[in-house]
């Protein structure tokens, strides 16, 4: 069964922010920085921004400051997530 297209996108982009956010934070469990300016950066609107911010809440592998301004922290689960991902 082939995946659709939209999935495979949404996947690429949730993998792209969570890793880009552990870039800007170098590994900190304890910067807080603005999730909107990461998904920003790797070309994700708000919307999905959004979306994004959510799942990961949810998965543990950041956590909301502000939900309003999109200030978030990256977990120890979500660093052992990208530290787990393929090279």
């Amino acid at each position: 069964m082939q995946s659709n297209p939209d999935v495979q996108k949404r996947r690429r982009l949730r993998t792209a922010f969570i890793v880009r956010l552990y870039e800007i934070v170098d590994a900190s469990v304890s910067e807080f920085v603005n999730a909107f300016e990461v998904a920003a950066s790797v070309d994700m609107d708000e919307t999905e921004a959004r979306r994004v911010i959510e799942y990961f809440e949810e998965k543990g592998y950041l956590k909301v400051d502000d939900h309003r301004s999109g200030v978030v922290r990256i977990t120890a689960d979500g660093i052992d997530h990208v530290e787990s991902l393929p090279a």
